[in-house]
Order: structure tokens, then sequence, then C-alpha cells
């Protein structure tokens, strides 16, 4: 099995991930076993984890109840997609408007972040305010 750098932003990779205790850190966490740039040795490396962690169970050796074996799916940029996204959040914490600044940063999938337009659509007003309207009936009944 080839392996690749975990760390690698360029390329696709298949990461490996044992959560157990991390005695470095202190902490229960998941610790990157190894990455892989196909998705048959991604997998081939789960399952001998795996039997090597249900192996330990069986032997009687102390182990975590919560000790897993995962793997996730990087694509690239993941990294610097992901830097964005708190690179945004850090500055709305710290009182930053969404000005124009923020149309030069590329946000990862699970993020958005809303602002008015400029000017407001006059058509889309009337159904904004009727579905507010729908929203106040629904809350009102239910309380």
């Amino acid at each position: 099995m080839t392996e690749v750098d975990p760390e690698d932003d360029a390329i696709q990779r298949f990461v490996v991930r044992h959560f157990r205790y991390d005695s470095a850190r202190r902490e229960r966490r998941h610790v990157v076993v190894a990455a892989y740039d196909n998705e048959p040795e991604f997998m081939a490396r789960i399952e001998q984890e795996q039997l090597q962690l249900d192996r330990r169970r069986a032997s009687g050796t102390p182990v975590d109840p919560s000790e897993h074996v995962t793997g996730v799916v990087h694509d690239p940029g993941h990294s610097r997609l992901a830097a964005n996204g708190r690179l945004v959040k850090r500055a709305f914490r710290h009182g930053v408007g969404a000005g124009p600044w923020l149309d030069d940063v590329e946000l990862p999938r699970n993020m958005g972040v809303m602002r008015p337009s400029d000017p407001p659509d006059p058509h889309h007003v009337p159904a904004v305010k009727r579905a507010l309207q729908t929203l106040r009936r629904v809350w009102a009944a239910r309380s």
C-alpha cells in the first residue's frame, strides 16, 4: 500500500483515523493513522485497523469502549477552505461586517453568509412579508 501525506491539500485523500486517547494531548481524539489516494487501499487499511482493535478486545486487553476506527475523504482544497471558514467566523466574532472583502473569500460547502442585497427586490418584499405573517400565525398557534 502506498500512503500519501494526509496534509497534502492538492490531492483527494482518504484518511484513516483511530479515535483513542492521545497521551501527548491528554484527550480522546481522532488520531490520523494513514492516508491513501485511492479507496480500495483506504478500505483495506480500515479493515486491518478494525481487526487489530477487535483482537485487542478479544484478548482481554483493557480497551476504551469509545475507541473505534473511522475514515474521512478530503477533497483537494479542503484545508484551505476550512481555514477560510475559520477566518470568516473569527472576523464576525470580532464585529467585522460582511463587506466587499467577503467576495474574495471562498467558503467551505457547509458554510454560507447571508447579507442584505442592494437595493431590495421590490417584487420579493411582499412574498417575504407573507411568509413572516404565516410564521407568526404558526408560532402563535403553538403557544
